[in-house]
């Protein structure tokens, strides 16, 4: 029979992530004018909002959006100490913001979908329930997602429709790079080998 998951185990970090996103999602408007990414506010000196926009939303459908996306992170069951991955959620958010600022283009920004795309190449690099070629698999879609994202094919209005905001591409790449950055790092650290989980 054919089965996408050999092991059944669910990651917990990744669900207290998805449950975190829509309790804040349940706290807007209000608090998300004091979280958001928000360019004139960063420049009077509210630096906390690099790292909190990735855990806002634009509304509930923004949200729903990228809790189902923890728990496709959750179904991978990525092995690795939960602090690493927060870590790597906040370095990941700080860098995003980063480029936003000197790119100059946004001046608002919210959501975890940049992170989440650095997160699935990790997650899928980490798995403990993935088949390997599974996980060579989804992290191949993900790498071709951001390319196609990238390129004059990719088209947002139906999200934006959804979500109620533009869909910030370069914030997916962005994240993406991070993502495997790290893989690369594991690799060679591996000598270019996947770790195995029994």
């Amino acid at each position: 029979m054919f089965t996408l998951f050999n092991r059944y185990s669910l990651s917990v970090w990744p669900l207290v992530f998805a449950a975190f996103v829509l309790l804040l999602v349940a706290s807007n408007p209000w608090l998300k004018s004091l979280l958001r990414y928000d360019e004139g506010a960063i420049a009077q000196g509210e630096y906390w909002r690099l790292l909190t926009a990735h855990f806002m939303h634009l509304g509930w459908i923004h949200g729903l959006l990228n809790g189902l996306g923890f728990l496709l992170l959750a179904a991978m069951n990525p092995a690795g100490r939960v602090i690493n991955w927060l870590l790597f959620y906040l370095a990941s958010s700080f860098l995003i913001s980063i480029y936003i600022m000197f790119e100059s283009g946004t001046y608002y920004y919210v959501g975890a979908s940049g992170v989440l795309h650095g997160l699935f190449i990790l997650g899928a690099y980490f798995s403990q329930s993935l088949d390997l070629w599974r996980r060579h698999l989804l992290m191949l879609i993900i790498i071709v997602k951001l390319f196609w994202e990238q390129s004059g094919y990719y088209q947002d209005t139906g999200v934006s429709a959804a979500i109620g905001g533009h869909v910030y591409v370069d914030a997916h790449l962005i994240g993406g790079l991070c993502g495997l950055a790290l893989v690369c790092v594991f690799l060679v650290k591996n000598r270019l080998k996947f770790p195995t989980y029994h």
